[in-house]
């Protein structure tokens, strides 16, 4: 544990990337259940790689462009006399690494590029996905196959009844159970037990239904249409 201010400081900076890239990983992904001390590896692992990267980053500035940089070899021989010495230096280099740090730990745990990635890769990606993860929700992996589109969703209700509509929210756990909640929004479509026609319910926005009384659902991906091109062609002729 830190005994001192600086110290904390310190753990800060080099401990800060891994939890930011470990929280923003876990929005792409479905949830896990792990024990304190895989998460706090996680984090741990993920926080070296990215300071590692950093640091390498700031090295090469070094070297191409020679700004004034502390000296490193004094730091670590005589942190203290040396850093309180060059105060200023030494602050606004850490918070330079601290900043290009937590810039690398977005961006990897954005993954930004995912989406312009070619269809193929994307889909190369899809299918590893689904066979070497683990503690995958099925409702994550039907709700994730094309994150484009617009989803709708088909519940078939244990009484007999079905209910429909655009998906609103949905639970990530990745533990199977009856305890989970689907959200819909938009209008609703609801048809009762030994009904044969149903319709939208009025004045209705939403509905959440329980996994547990769900005995089929349904998914219907609707893609974006493309954009109409612009028509080409000589300008139309005004009469006079």
């Amino acid at each position: 544990m830190p005994t001192t201010v600086v110290g904390l400081f310190l753990i800060v900076v080099f401990a800060l990337p891994g939890y930011v890239y470990h929280k923003l990983a876990l929005r792409r992904r479905p949830e896990r259940v792990d024990t304190a001390i895989q998460e706090l590896l996680s984090i741990v692992f993920a926080g070296v790689a990215i300071d590692l990267a950093a640091a390498a980053i700031l090295a090469l500035v070094t070297v191409v462009a020679s700004p004034r940089a502390p000296n490193l070899s004094q730091i670590i021989l005589r942190p203290a006399p040396y850093s309180a010495a060059h105060l200023a230096l030494v602050t606004w280099w850490l918070l330079a690494f601290l900043a290009l740090a937590l810039a690398i730990a977005v961006v990897f745990g954005w993954e930004p590029w995912e989406k312009r990635l070619p269809a193929r890769w994307q889909g190369w990606r899809n299918d590893r996905a689904r066979r070497v993860r683990d503690q995958q929700s099925a409702w994550w992996l039907l709700f994730h196959e094309h994150p484009e589109s617009t989803i709708h969703v088909g519940c078939a209700i244990d009484d007999g009844s079905y209910v429909a509509g655009r998906l609103h929210s949905y639970s990530k756990a990745p533990v199977e159970n009856g305890d989970r909640e689907l959200t819909l929004s938009g209008e609703i479509f609801y048809r009762a037990p030994e009904d044969p026609d149903g319709g939208i319910l009025p004045s209705v926005n939403a509905a959440s239904l329980s996994a547990r009384r769900i005995v089929l659902l349904t998914v219907t991906y609707v893609l974006p249409e493309p954009a109409a091109p612009a028509a080409v062609g000589p300008p139309a002729e005004v009469s006079s």
